[in-house]
This record gives structure tokens, C-alpha cells and sequence, in this order.
């Protein structure tokens, strides 16, 4: 600039490369801001252990917050499955036609193995007692999920010892029956 003939092309390319390092450093500055959680979100991080809490956020944003009453129903016999619980608080109640298959309660997914094979259920889940949840629609999940892979990690490990948690008390459940 102090040139007797200023270079303008210099200057106009320095000064659009400041304003994209000055908005790159607002970005990242906005993104690792601290994020402060609602009790019950920092009760989801707690059962997603490794989710940092922007990702919580980014999660239970995509679902939705639910409060069953008492014989609510989750799951029909019948019919496929649309979405997916993670219970917070409360016992939902699973039975096939009169028999009782088991109780779950906070920290385990209804809905999450027949979502898996993609089937129309043959069980029945409806709350024991009131029921705090998260509810995923399962379209909006699996889109988020293929456009974060730390997360779907996160999610698939979370559903493989959820999974297996429901089979070893099925198995214990029905040894104790004999």
C-alpha cells in the first residue's frame, strides 16, 4: 500500500484469506465452547458412555423427550417398528400374547431388535409405570448415524451390550424357571 503504485491484487487476496481464518477461528471457537446439559441429558451422556456432551445434545435433538403414563404402549403386536426408546426412568413391560417376557427399565432401548431385523413384532411392550424417555424415529437416526461415524461407533456398541444385557437375563430368567 505504501507503493507509489499500490497492489491492489496483493492486498484484495490478504485480505480475503484474514477473513476466512477470522471466520475458521470464530467456528472453531463456537464449537468448543463448554456445553452445559439438562439433568436429564447428562443422565443420557451417563448411559452413553464416551459421548462427549455436544454429541448428547446432537442425539437427543433428533429424537424427541417422552413421558408415558402406565400401560402405554410402545410396541404392538403386529405391526413394525417406526422408532426406537431409550427408557431414562420407569419399567416398560414386554409380554408375547399372556406371557410375561421381562421388565426393562433405565438405561435399556425398546424396540431395538426388532428394528434390527426389520420384522413386525410379535411381542407387546407397554409401560409397567411412568415411563422418561427418548424416542428416535428410525429414518432420522439411521440418517444421522451414516453422517457421524464416531456416534453410530458409539450407538452400535451401546445396542450390541444392550442386546447382549437382554439375552443373559432371558437366559438366566428361563434357566431360573426350570
Amino acid at each position: 500500500m505504501l507503493q507509489p503504485r499500490p497492489l491492489w491484487e496483493p492486498i484484495g487476496w490478504t485480505a480475503i484469506f484474514a477473513a476466512i481464518n477470522l471466520l475458521q477461528s470464530l467456528r472453531v471457537f463456537l464449537e468448543r465452547r463448554p456445553v452445559k446439559l439438562s439433568a436429564e441429558e447428562e443422565e443420557v451422556q451417563q448411559l452413553l458412555p464416551g459421548l462427549p456432551a455436544r454429541k448428547v445434545l446432537q442425539v437427543v435433538s433428533i429424537g424427541s423427550w417422552i413421558t408415558a403414563k402406565a400401560g402405554e404402549r410402545f410396541i404392538e403386536s403386529g405391526k413394525r417398528v417406526e422408532g426406537i426408546w431409550l427408557i431414562i426412568r420407569g419399567k416398560v413391560k414386554v409380554t408375547s400374547g399372556e406371557r410375561i417376557l421381562g421388565e426393562l427399565g433405565a438405561g435399556d432401548l425398546v424396540g431395538s431388535a426388532l428394528l434390527l431385523n426389520g420384522v413386525p413384532s410379535n411381542i407387546d411392550a407397554s409401560s409397567a409405570e411412568p415411563v422418561r424417555a427418548v424416542r428416535w424415529e428410525v429414518e432420522s437416526l439411521q440418517k444421522y448415524l451414516a453422517a457421524d461415524p464416531e456416534v453410530r461407533v458409539i450407538l452400535q456398541q451401546y445396542l450390541a451390550r444392550d442386546l447382549a444385557g437382554k439375552l443373559e437375563r432371558s437366559l438366566s430368567h428361563g434357566i431360573g424357571e426350570r
